[in-house]
């Protein structure tokens, strides 16, 4: 028996992460050190953003616990209390994600209501306004997956940290507290089967796209009124110049009615000018913001991350569960938890950390855009 375990692989039973078939370790070797807790390309971003205020304020927002049931229940009551439990969870994250999502939803329907409803601009920047809002309510879902996460390896955890060294050395009695842990473990599924964001990431680039097809419509037409600008001028000067030689020869009154229609050119292309220029900062406020998939994106790879952790870990307790109370498997798990489990809680940190910060960015992108919305307005009133 003994042989047989020294000889048996745990990274055989782990399956890959996206039930895709080919078997993968569950901590490959790149993973056998803590990951940092912000990724290159938004680690300057990061820092400057948890300096600051707002991004502490909304962590202490999300962080706020659900206040349990404190009452005695009957075996009957509990499909009842479990359904109010779903009420009081879902009206709460209606309540936190109105109070971190700024500006509020309210807000935006209130200035986008001053917008011509069918235009372009008008549902380019309101479908922007949905997809951060969903990216902000998918945040919040997945902030209480890694509270369940949490909930789901505490016990184990917990008794690992006070389990000997050597667990070779573990006694009977201490192997079977682990075994029932593990059956409690093995009840609960894998809380990062998490697809949503693969949609989210094709929202935001498709919007994108069109929002950089308006873009270059709306700089062709600036460089049009440029060049119109440019005609305009030419046509005073051309038109003063036939004007004084036609009041040499015609009545003045004739040179009068031909240049009066000239000074009403320039005003004109200039107003209709600042109108796009007022539009283009809007397009490019709102492309600026769908850049908040880099951090879908960071989020998303950690979740498959951990993901694949999971179904390594549940693998290897499947593994003891398969064998009962037998003490060498149960050694072994063990001792493989023990060396995955700094690992697993850095990515649940690496997580929490994107997760405020991708708050914090759909946040200032939503407050740059909606400043510019409400600066359009003003100049084309």
């Amino acid at each position: 028996m003994n042989t047989m375990l020294e000889c048996l692989s745990f990274n055989s039973l782990t399956p890959s992460p996206r039930n895709v078939p080919p078997p993968l370790p569950p901590h490959s070797q790149e993973q056998q050190s803590p990951t940092p807790s912000s990724s290159p390309n938004v680690s300057r971003e990061f820092d400057l953003a948890i300096q600051g205020p707002s991004y502490n304020e909304i962590r202490t927002m999300i962080q706020i616990p659900l206040q349990p049931h404190n009452i005695q229940i009957q075996q009957h009551e509990v499909q009842e209390l479990e359904d109010d439990e779903e009420e009081d969870e879902d009206s709460q994250h209606r309540n936190i994600l109105t109070q971190v999502l700024q500006p509020d939803a309210n807000s935006v329907r209130e200035t986008l209501a001053n917008s011509k409803p069918k235009s372009t601009l008008t549902r380019l920047v309101s479908s922007y306004f949905d997809h951060s809002e969903t990216t902000s309510h998918l945040c919040l879902i997945l902030f209480r997956t890694v509270n369940r996460a949490r909930e789901m390896y505490n016990p184990v955890f917990d008794l690992i940290s006070v389990l000997p060294a050597d667990c070779s050395s573990l006694s009977q009695p201490q192997c079977d507290t682990a075994y029932d842990l593990f059956v409690e473990f093995n009840v609960h599924e894998n809380p990062f089967i998490f697809p949503h964001f693969n949609t989210l990431r094709n929202s935001f680039s498709d919007l994108k796209h069109e929002i950089q097809l308006d873009r270059r419509k709306c700089q062709h037409r600036i460089r049009l009124f440029r060049g119109a600008n440019v005609g305009c001028a030419v046509c005073v000067l051309a038109t003063v110049s036939i004007a004084v030689v036609t009041a040499v020869i015609v009545a003045t009154h004739a040179s009068i009615g031909f240049t009066s229609m000239v000074p009403f050119c320039i005003p004109f292309q200039k107003r209709r000018k600042k109108k796009e220029l007022a539009r283009l900062k809007q397009l490019d406020a709102a492309e600026s913001g769908t850049f908040v998939v880099n951090h879908v994106n960071t989020i998303d790879s950690l979740v498959d991350r951990l993901q694949t952790a999971v179904e390594g870990d549940k693998a290897y307790v499947r593994f003891a569960l398969e064998r009962g109370r037998d003490r060498h498997p149960i050694q072994e798990v063990i001792k493989q938890l023990r060396k995955t489990q700094p690992i697993f809680e850095q990515l649940l940190k690496d997580l929490e950390q994107h997760i405020y910060l991708c708050f914090y960015t759909v946040n200032k992108a939503r407050g740059a855009l909606l400043k510019e919305i409400s600066h359009h307005q003003t100049v084309v009133s």
